[in-house]
Parts: structure tokens; sequence; C-alpha cells
């Protein structure tokens, strides 16, 4: 990443997998207006999707099939390119239909396996699983059809998508993306994370659970999450899916709640192989590679097609992702030979009604990876580290973070821990539980979750400064409001400031140069906070890179280091105030030279923007402390004006706020809006929200969606 300067600165045919539906849109009723009743005669069936202002669809359907075949429709309408693009890529297309620019990831995806995957594994898939994925690719095709112009000329030779394309994209998102690149260094983990709360009825000041929902995630491609709301005679579920999966993954019902944290996970491995006459050496025999040769077709600037061969290599290991004259790397990702069943399980989660049902359905351990928050209207809060877990043979979190020796067969794992097995908690004596990608054992202060109760490969031992920060906010409030919930969501106070800026000041002197003079003077008017307006932020972040190098999670300047028994304050200190003093100097005379003066505003230098929106940006790096996470990044070459400016990649995306009351209270954001169609005026809309560090309400109630109705679309399949 380019470092900015104070950061490391058709419709031509009908399809025979669908019918066409008959879709009929009417005005916005009144909110007095009484529901339409949905038919279901034994051979026709009508869902109903109320699309309310902010572009969220609330699809409510008499059968699930329907329900899946809404989410299949609605996707499609907010997504259709972009579902497209990600379902070819899944498929091993992606290089066909996007040209030259596709084909590394195409190459990557086939040495993964990913394409054939798609198709073999659908035999893996429970009876419910294979209804929700067949019902989702019904209402996509039947969108399609119905719109013979929505899609790209381009990438309208996609169609019709099939079961299999919907798997592959399943498998690719979970293990190859979040898991497998991960291993790889390709997915850089300050992008891929979150934040999540659950406070119990003794810290809030109703008398009710409070659950937030906080994932980051970057602001682009199969990382969107899309907002939507199934309704049944038996449910209502409210959250987010990332685009592309029909199954909501972070939700809420009348019941409960859960969100989802990226968690310290080692769910997969490289090995390194010793190379022998063509082959490889495994205790002390050689072993021959399985060889798989792929023709990749490459569409060209002229319209032409073009074959690239790929030969990928496979060890029992697993495919080899680096070859040298004398050693190979090998790569093995748990459970790529049997995914599980993700989709059934976040489907039970969805339906269930009490701590009991849901504990049931994370005990199937179907999870690939992720923390689980929960929290629910009888007033439990509870954590589960869920994952496939491998079960090794020795060695702790460092050995199997590393390169492992790929000659010794006992490091080959192929079992898993089971769910009892893996760190949970419920209902902490502290009242409340925060996870900001932190291990298992800080997921309260005191901590109640001991490490030494789990293997050393299990989860590592630390506690970054997010983390820290979102423990300090929850310890600071023994009765919190729901607004005061959503207040302290938009907490932008870095706590390295915290930490730090008393002890960088202390260093000032007579004798310090005049930059390093104007440099004091602006932190200290400095509240530590990264609001738009904050004119110290941008300095003491700056300071901050050139103190680490741009090692952003570098710790060796504090002055005490960091340790379990004082997990959330420490580090703590500075080491050596000259180096401190140095690091002052160059990171004022950088924004002096930039931008002309030091006090720069934070949010001249971050903007976020979508479409053709821009606001100026606040909260910042998580390696700033920040609970308020956003990532921003140079949008030009070093030098250049375009340079100076900074754009959101990532950071908040789908955020939400519940209170289990009688009813749920719930208010969310998307912050990038819930659509990247073109021209769907929802891309972008929720900026602006988002800038006033707001959330919107949601419309749970179907009185409420009447009230706040866009459109209203009823589809009826034969």
């Amino acid at each position: 990443m380019t470092k900015p300067i104070y950061l490391v600165l058709l419709m031509g045919f009908l399809f025979t997998t669908c019918t066409v539906p008959k879709t009929v849109q009417t005005a916005p009723p009144t909110a007095k207006t009484d529901p339409i009743p949905l038919m279901d005669d034994g051979k026709i069936k009508k869902s109903e999707i109320l699309w309310d202002t902010w572009g969220v669809p609330h699809i409510y359907a008499t059968s699930e099939e329907d329900l899946y075949y809404g989410m299949g429709w609605a996707q499609m309408h907010s997504h259709g390119d972009l579902l497209m693009k990600l379902y070819a890529e899944a498929r091993g297309e992606g290089a066909k239909f996007l040209g030259e620019s596709a084909l590394e990831l195409t190459k990557h995806l086939y040495t993964m396996g990913v394409p054939a995957m798609g198709k073999k594994y659908l035999d893996l898939l429970t009876p419910e699983e294979k209804m929700v994925m067949e019902s989702f690719v019904a209402g996509i095709n039947a969108y399609a059809a119905a719109h013979p112009n929505h899609i790209a000329k381009h990438l309208q030779g996609v169609l019709p998508i099939k079961t299999s394309d919907v798997n592959a994209h399943s498998i690719r998102n979970l293990f190859i993306e979040f898991i497998g690149n991960r291993e790889l260094g390709k997915a850089e983990s300050e992008e891929i994370g979150s934040n999540t709360w659950a406070v119990s009825p003794q810290r809030s000041a109703s008398g009710n659970a409070l659950l937030l929902a906080n994932p980051h995630l970057r602001y682009e491609d199969l990382w969107l999450f899309y907002e939507a709301h199934a309704i049944m005679d038996d449910y209502s579920l409210y959250g987010s899916t990332l685009v592309g999966s029909p199954v909501i993954s972070i939700a809420f019902n009348e019941h409960l709640g859960w969100s989802h944290t990226v968690n310290t996970l080692d769910a997969a491995d490289l090995y390194k192989l010793k190379l022998d006459d063509g082959g490889y050496l495994l205790d002390g025999q050689k072993k021959e590679f399985k060889l798989n040769l792929y023709n990749i077709p490459v569409l060209q600037e002229d319209g032409t097609m073009r074959t690239e061969k790929l030969m990928v290599k496979n060890s029992v290991h697993g495919p080899i992702v680096k070859m040298g004259e004398k050693e190979a790397i090998a790569l093995r990702i748990a459970r790529l030979d049997n995914p599980g069943n993700l989709l059934d399980q976040w489907k039970k989660m969805g339906q269930a009604k009490n701590l009991e049902e849901f504990q049931a359905a994370l005990a199937q351990n179907d999870l690939p990876m992720f923390n689980v928050m929960y929290a629910d209207k009888a007033g439990n809060i509870f954590y589960h580290f869920a994952g496939y877990v491998p079960e090794r043979p020795e060695g702790d979190w460092d050995f199997w973070s590393g390169i492992v020796p790929g000659d010794d067969s006992k490091y080959l794992w192929d079992s898993y821990h089971s769910y009892e097995e893996l760190p949970k908690l419920l209902n902490p004596k502290s009242g409340w539980m925060q996870n900001a990608n932190d291990p298992p054992f800080t997921v309260t202060i005191p901590t109640e979750l001991n490490p030494e109760d789990y293997p050393a490969y299990m989860a590592p031992r630390k506690m970054e400064f997010r983390p820290q920060r979102a423990a300090h906010i929850m310890m600071a409030d023994d009765k919190i409001t729901f607004d005061e919930f959503i207040t302290y969501k938009h907490d932008t106070k870095m706590e390295l400031a915290d930490r730090l800026l008393d002890d960088l000041l202390a260093l000032e002197t007579p004798e310090s140069s005049d930059m390093q003079k104007a440099a004091f003077e602006v932190l200290k008017k400095w509240d530590g906070r990264a609001e738009a307006d904050s004119e110290g932020a941008a300095l003491f972040a700056n300071w901050h890179v050139k103190m680490t190098g741009g090692d952003f999670y570098k710790d060796d300047f504090f002055a005490i280091k960091w340790s379990f028994d004082k997990a959330d304050s420490t580090p703590d200190g500075l080491k050596n105030g000259a180096t401190a003093l140095k690091a002052l100097e160059i990171a004022a005379t950088e924004l002096k030279m930039g931008y002309g003066k030091i006090n720069v505003p934070w949010g001249a230098i971050n903007k976020v923007s979508f479409g053709d929106k821009e606001v100026a940006g606040n909260g910042g790096h998580g390696w700033l402390g920040e609970f308020r996470t956003m990532y921003y990044a140079p949008q030009g070459k070093p030098g250049t004006p375009e340079s100076l400016v900074n754009r959101a990649v990532a950071g908040d995306t789908y955020v939400a706020a519940i209170e289990f009351g009688d009813r749920p209270t719930a208010k969310a954001l998307l912050t990038y809006g819930n659509a990247t169609q073109k021209g769907n005026p929802h891309i972008g809309d929720q900026l602006d929200l988002f800038a006033k560090k707001e959330l919107r309400k949601v419309w749970y109630e179907r009185t409420e969606v009447e009230a706040n109705l866009e459109k209203r679309e009823e589809i009826i399949r034969q």
C-alpha cells in the first residue's frame, strides 16, 4: 500500500431454470393500509417485497422457498452486476468475462480448487441448504429474465446463475478469502475486522440486554454487506449478509440476536516441502505431486479470447502456492475437503427463539470461523469462539503461525476440536462483553477465560489498543441507556493517545526546536479524538507512523510491555524520548510541507465517498486504538496533489444497535448504502448520517415499513 504523507501516507432467451414472474408495483400506501394477504393455493405462490426508503427489502413470504426466492430477486435488483462478477469469478470464468485484470484471481481460485468444489460439494449440502440455494438462484434468474437490460452487456453471458455458482462463491468467501488468503498474507488483518458488544440487564439502564453489530470490511467487491428483512409467520429476521449469500448472517429476531467478528483463528497452515527429483519428501520417502491442467479463457481488449494454461501441483498437504528450485510451499486449509453446512447453521441460528435453541445451532460446529456475540430478550449474553480449529500434535501459536516443516507427517492434521472444546462464556460477572478481533481471553475484564485451559495454538495472548478502547468504554458506565450505547459506538478517542500523549508532551523543553514547539502547541489543544475537525489527530497519527516505521503494531518503543495480567492498561510509556522527539520533528515537517500547516483537520485529509457523494471522514485506524474504525488510503502517487487526500477503503460497514425489550428496538446504518447497481438511488445515500455519527431507525414492524415505503412488489411464481 502506498504511504501518504501522514500515513505509510439477456433478453435474448428465456431461462430454463426459472419462470418469468409477474411484478406488480403500486404507489406507496399510507400507514393505515391493511397488509396484502399472501396467497398459497398449492399452484401459485406469492411473496411480497416492501422496499423502504433506504432501499432495504422487507421480504414477506408464506414458504421458505418463496422467502429465499425473494432474497435472490432483491439482491439482483440492488447488486446485479456485482453478483454476475462474483459468480463468474467463483465459477472460474472471471478472466473470460473481465479480461486480463481478473487472470491472477482466476488462477488462484483454480489453484485452490474452488470452481470444482462448487459442483462437487453440492452433494454435501443438507436438503435445507439445497432448498435455500435453489430458491435463491431461481429468484436471481427470474429477475434477470424480467429485466433484460438490468445487467451490463459484458456480464450477460454469465447468466443463468447455477446453484454450484453460489456454492463456489460461499466456499471462496469463507475458506479462501477469509482463511486462506489471511495465511498467505494477502488479506490485511486490519481491514478484515469488526467490533461487537453485548450488555446484560445488570449494566443497562432499561434492564434490557443490548447488542452491537459492527463489522469492518473493505468497501468493495465481495466484502460488501446487504441489509435485508426476512419475514414469515413464525419469525421475523432482520440483519445483513455479504452480497451473494442467500442467508442473513448477522441478525436479530423478536427473541435474540448475534453478531460476528473475525477471530484470531489459525485454520490454515503453510508447509515447506523439500523437493526431490520432481517430487517431494515426506518421512524420508519421495512422494509424487498430483497434477491438474487447466485451460483458462481470457478475454482480450479486441473481444477475442486467448487461452492461458495453468498447471497446479498438489501435495498431501494441499496445493502448491509457491515453487522454488529446492523447496516449495503448500497451503492446507481446514476442512476444505468437506466445508460443512454453514448456511444450514446460520439459518437455524436465525430461527432460534431462545439461548438453548441458539446454542444447539452453534453445536453443529459448522462455522468455519468467527467470534459469535449474542444477547437475548431473557437477558442472557453469550460469547463463542467458533471455527474449524485443527487438533495439532504440538507447538504453540507462534510455531503454527509460521511455515511448518512439511517433511514430517506428524504435522499433518486431519481432525478438529469440537464445539465443547472451543472457548465460550455465558453471562460474565462484569455484565458486559466485547470483541474487537482480540483473542477470546479478553472478552471481558476482569478476565474469566484462562488461556491455560486451552491448547497453546488455540489463540495468541494479546490485547491491542482497539479492544482495550472497547473495554474501557464499557467499564466507564454502570447503567448504559440505548442512546448512550449508540453514542459510545461512535467514539473516536484514540486509546493510543490516552496512553502516550502525556509522555510525549512531557518531552518539551526550552531547547526544543521551533517545529517541535509548534507541534507541542497543536497537541496541547487536542482532545485525543479523530473528529472531522480535530486538528491534532493527523499530527499524532503521523508521529506514531514515524515511531513504528510503518509497522503499526510494533511495540518496542514502549517503556512497559504488554502483559496478560494488565491486559487493558499495557503497554505504556515512552522508552526513548530522543527517538520520540525526532519522530515528532519529521511528522510535523511532513504535514507542513504537504498541507502548509501542521494543524490540518483530520477530515480535510480523510474522506469517505461512494458514487458521487463525499463527506469528511471521522474515526480512524484500529492501530490507533479507535473504536470508530475507519481505514483511509491515499488516492494518488506520492508527490501528487491526489496523494494528499486519503479515502476510506474499509472500516465501519453495517452497524446495528439492538435493545431486546418486549419487542426489539433497533437502529442501523450501512455506510455505503444498500446498492451498487448503476442508477440505483441508494448508492451512498447513508453517508450524511455517517458523517453526523447517526444511525437510522430500523423499521421492524409492518406498520412502520408501510409508513416508510418506496416501492411494493408482488412476486408470483408458477
